[in-house]
């Protein structure tokens, strides 16, 4: 019983972590839009301002999307 118990426990856990949420995959996405604009920016391949438009773009198309 003790078994049946602790694998059930197992699986459902091993479940709960690879079911990413909604919210963790817009975060995920957040960050990346982020570090790929800041990557842009150091690498002078963009200005400061560019970035700025670009990240407000970018947040406002994903605020749009977290409100679905």
């Amino acid at each position: 019983m003790k078994r049946a118990l602790l694998i059930g426990l197992l699986l459902f856990g091993m479940n709960a972590q690879a079911d990413p949420t909604e919210e963790k995959v817009l975060e995920y996405k957040k960050k990346a839009a982020y570090y790929q604009i800041k990557a842009d920016l150091e690498a002078g391949e963009i200005t400061l301002e560019e970035a700025q438009r670009l990240w407000k773009k970018i947040s406002l198309t994903l605020k749009e999307e977290e409100a679905k």
